[in-house]
C-alpha cells in the first residue's frame, strides 16, 4: 500500500501571504484585527483565529468600526465601497489582496472603451471586487452553460472586448469559454488569468489521479478551488471523496482499506498541518487490517511512467548509463536525456554505484527495459524553480547561451538557469545601444523573473531590474557611511547654471555655484569641464530625498592661501592681463588672484590709458611690489623691472593720478613706504565679506 501526497497540494502562494501578514499583525500590533471575511475557506483555521483575538465581520459592520481600526483585507481582495467605508472611520487596512486577484482587478479597471468579460461566480467575493473595479461595461457568466444560452441568437459583435476568468476556475472549461467566445466576439482580447498554482494543482490531479486508486481532497466543502479540484479528480480517477479533516476519514474505511495507492491533495485554503494529520490517520486505517500477502505484495515495486525515482548505476558507457531501479525493468539513460552539451564523458563524469534521479519516460517488456531522463526532470525542477522565483521575486544567476537577432537588430539575449531556458528581452538586457550584446555570451549574468507562461513553459528575465536594485541597495548603504566632511574625488557629471553635479560613487551631489570660485561668481561652464576630477567634500545630506551638497572651497584651495606661502614682495612673476580700467591693469597671479598695475608703474614714460600700452590676454613680466594682507590686495610693477631702481615716489605719483571716482574695489595706491595689494575688478572686498 502507498500513499502519496501531490507536491502541489496546500497553501498557494496568495494565501500564505496572507496568513503571514495576519500572523505578523498578530504578533506586532497588539490591537484587535477586523477582517472583512473569513481569511481563507477553511473552518478549523479560522475557528483558531477567533480563538486568538480576530474579528471577522461583514461589509457593512464597517461605518460602526471605532475609528483607526486595524482593518485586514483577505486574499480574495474587496469592492471598492470597503475602501471607502475604510477610509470614512479612518480604519488603518493591511491588505493582503492576491497578486493574481489584484491583477484581473487592474484590467477591469483599464477597459475603458471596451467591455469586459468575466468567468467565475459572481456570488463569490474575488468576482464581486473584480466587478467593482471595473471603468467600463462589465458582463459576468458563471461558465459554458450560461455563455452558450445568453449567445444562443448567434450573433456576432466586432465591438472590442475583454476576456478574463477566476483565478481558481476550471481549467478545461476555461478553454471552452474561450473558443467560444471567439466565435462570437471577432475583436477579443485574452487574459488568461487563472492562478498558475491552480492550474498546475489540477493538471497535477489529472495527471496522477488516474494511477492511484483513490484521491483524497482534502479541504472546505465552501472552498471554490477545493470543489473544482474534486470534480477533477472525479472526473480522471478511479475513485474520489472530499473531506475537511481527518476526522471525516472514518466514513470512508472500507474504500480507503480496499485500496493499494492513494493520492493525497488539499485545496489553496487547507493548512499543511491538517493535510499531514489526514496523511497519517489514512495510515492507520490501511494498517488495521493489513495481511502478511499484503504487506509481501507491497514489497514489490511498480513503476509507472512519469514515475521519478532513485535509482543506482549500475554500469557506464560514453552512450548511456544502466541504472538498477529495484524492479524487473532496466534502466536506460541515454547520452541526449542527461544533457545537451557536447564533449561530456559520462566515464568519467559518473561511476558505477552512484545514485541518480531520474523520471520514467517508455517502458518495453519485450526487453525488460524502461527508458529514463534526467534532463527532463531537471527542466521540470528548474521550472519550479523558474515559477518560484517569479512569484517571489528572487535573484537568479545564469549563463548568457545565446545572443537573438532579427533582420541583424539585437532583440534579446537566452539565459540558462541549468536546464531551463529565460529570455532576456534587448530593453532589459542592459546593453547600451552601442555595446556590442556578443560580449555577455558566455558570461554568467543576475536576472529576475518578470514574467511567465506556464502553458508554454516560457520566462521572460530583466538584468536592468537587478541592476537597478542593486544600485538602489547601494544607494541605500552608501548613504548609511556619510558624514559632514567627509571628502571624496569626484568626477564632474553634469554642468548647469546653478552649479556642478559630481559623481562620488553610487550617488551624484551637487556643487553649488557659490562653490566653486573663490572671487565674484562665474559660469560653472568656464571653471570645470565634464569628466574633471574634482575634490569635494560633504556639506550636508538628507537620505530621505536622496540630495548631497557638496563642498568645494577649503582652505587649502584658497588662492590668496596659495599666493602668499609662495611669493613675496619682490618677487619677479610672470603674469596674464585679464582687464583694462581707466587708472591701470588688472593681471592674474595665479587662477582666481589678480593684482593691479597701476598706470604709473605700466611704463617709464607717462601713459594717459593702460590701453596704449596693453591689452587683455598679453603676458607680461612684473615685480610684486606691495602686499596688503588684511585687504588681500597686491601691486605690481612692469616699470619697476625696466629701470634699474624702483623710482622713489612713484607710488605717491600713481595716488595722485587715481580719479577721485574710482570704484571701490580698486582704491588709490598707498604710498610706496606702505604699499597697498589692489583687488581685481569683479572681486569687490564687500563682496568677499559678504560671502
Amino acid at each position: 500500500m502507498k500513499i502519496t501526497i501531490a507536491k502541489q497540494a496546500g497553501f498557494c502562494p496568495g494565501v500564505s501571504r496572507a496568513v503571514q501578514l495576519m500572523e505578523n499583525a498578530l504578533k506586532n500590533d497588539g490591537r484587535e484585527i477586523y477582517c472583512v471575511g473569513e481569511l481563507i475557506h477553511n473552518r478549523v483555521f479560522n475557528d483558531s483565529l477567533r480563538k486568538r483575538g480576530v474579528r471577522f465581520i461583514e461589509p457593512a459592520d464597517i461605518p460602526s468600526l471605532p475609528d483607526g481600526a486595524l482593518l485586514f483585507i483577505r486574499a480574495h481582495g474587496a469592492t471598492k465601497d470597503v475602501y471607502a467605508s475604510a477610509s470614512e472611520c479612518n480604519a488603518e487596512i493591511i491588505d493582503a489582496t492576491c497578486p493574481y486577484v489584484r491583477k484581473i482587478q487592474d484590467i477591469a479597471a483599464s477597459c475603458r472603451d471596451s467591455e469586459f468579460i468575466i468567468i467565475g461566480d459572481r456570488l463569490h467575493p474575488e468576482i464581486q471586487g473584480i466587478v467593482s473595479s471595473a471603468a467600463g461595461k462589465v458582463s459576468v457568466y458563471s461558465g459554458i452553460d450560461e455563455l452558450k444560452s445568453h449567445f444562443a441568437d448567434g450573433k456576432k459583435s466586432d465591438a472590442p472586448a475583454t476576456l478574463a476568468v477566476q483565478t481558481t476556475f476550471h481549467t478545461g472549461e476555461w478553454k471552452e469559454c474561450q473558443a467560444f467566445l471567439k466565435t462570437v466576439y471577432s475583436n477579443l482580447h485574452i487574459a488568461d488569468t487563472i492562478c498558475s498554482v491552480t492550474e498546475s494543482r489540477q493538471e497535477e490531479v489529472r495527471k496522477l489521479s488516474p494511477e492511484n486508486d483513490l484521491t483524497v481532497v482534502v479541504g472546505s466543502p465552501g472552498s471554490s478551488n477545493t470543489l473544482k479540484l474534486y470534480r477533477v479528480a472525479e472526473a480522471c480517477g478511479k475513485k474520489a471523496i472530499m473531506v475537511e479533516t481527518a476526522g471525516d476519514l472514518p466514513g470512508h474505511r472500507e474504500l480507503i482499506q480496499q485500496a493499494n495507492n492513494i493520492l493525497i491533495t488539499a485545496g489553496a485554503s487547507t493548512p499543511g498541518g491538517i493535510i499531514q494529520e489526514v496523511y497519517t490517520a489514512m495510515t492507520e486505517i490501511m494498517n488495521e487490517e493489513t495481511s502478511f500477502e499484503e504487506m509481501l505484495n507491497a514489497s514489490f515495486k511498480t513503476l509507472h511512467t512519469g514515475d521519478k525515482v532513485v535509482g543506482t548505476v549500475s554500469a557506464v558507457s560514453p552512450a548511456e548509463l544502466k541504472v538498477d531501479l529495484g524492479t524487473k525493468h532496466t534502466g536506460i539513460l541515454p547520452y541526449d536525456e542527461i544533457t545537451d552539451e557536447s564533449g561530456i564523458d559520462l566515464t568519467e563524469k559518473y561511476h558505477v554505484g552512484d545514485q541518480i534521479e531520474v523520471v520514467c519516460v517508455k517502458f518495453s517488456d519485450l526487453d525488460g527495459t524502461v527508458q529514463l531522463s534526467s534532463k527532463r526532470l531537471e527542466s521540470s525542477k528548474g521550472w519550479q524553480t523558474t515559477k518560484a522565483a517569479y512569484e517571489s521575486g528572487e535573484i537568479l544567476t545564469g549563463v548568457v547561451h545565446d545572443v537573438i537577432r532579427k533582420e541583424n537588430n539585437f532583440s534579446g539575449l537566452v539565459v540558462m538557469k541549468g536546464a531551463s531556458r529565460v529570455f532576456i528581452p534587448a530593453s532589459q538586457s542592459g546593453v547600451g545601444k552601442d555595446e556590442d550584446p556578443d560580449q555577455l555570451k558566455g558570461k554568467k549574468v543576475s536576472f529576475k523573473i518578470i514574467d511567465v507562461n506556464d502553458e508554454r513553459r516560457r520566462a521572460v528575465g530583466s538584468i536592468k531590474a537587478v541592476a537597478r536594485a542593486e544600485k538602489k541597495q547601494a544607494e541605500e548603504e552608501f548613504y548609511k557611511t556619510l558624514e559632514p566632511g567627509q571628502k571624496f574625488v569626484g568626477t564632474v557629471r553634469a554642468l548647469t547654471n546653478y552649479g556642478a553635479f559630481v559623481n562620488i560613487g553610487p550617488v551624484d551631489g551637487m556643487v553649488h555655484i557659490s562653490e566653486l570660485s573663490w572671487g565674484k561668481l562665474r559660469p560653472p561652464t568656464e571653471i570645470l569641464t565634464v569628466g574633471q576630477k574634482l575634490n569635494v567634500y560633504i556639506k550636508s545630506f538628507d537620505p530621505e530625498t536622496k540630495r548631497i551638497s557638496l563642498g568645494y572651497k577649503t582652505p587649502e584651495n584658497d588662492p590668496w592661501k596659495i599666493f602668499t606661502e609662495k611669493y613675496a614682495v619682490g618677487d619677479v612673476v610672470d603674469v596674464t592681463v585679464v582687464s583694462l580700467m581707466s587708472y591701470g591693469a588688472f593681471a592674474e597671479i595665479i587662477p582666481e588672484l589678480d593684482g593691479l598695475i597701476h598706470n604709473s608703474q605700466i611704463s617709464a614714460k607717462h601713459i594717459d590709458s593702460p590701453a596704449s600700452v596693453l591689452k587683455v590676454g598679453d603676458k607680461v613680466t612684473v615685480k610684486i611690489v606691495a602686499i596688503d594682507t588684511e585687504h588681500k590686495r597686491i601691486n605690481l610693477s612692469i616699470k619697476a623691472l625696466l629701470e634699474p631702481e624702483f623710482v622713489e615716489g612713484a607710488a605717491d605719483e600713481a595716488a595722485e593720478e587715481i580719479p577721485s571716482d574710482t570704484p571701490a574695489e580698486a582704491p588709490a595706491e598707498a604710498p610706496a613706504e606702505e604699499p597697498v595689494a589692489q583687488p581685481a575688478p569683479e572681486e569687490p572686498a564687500e563682496t568677499k565679506d559678504e560671502e
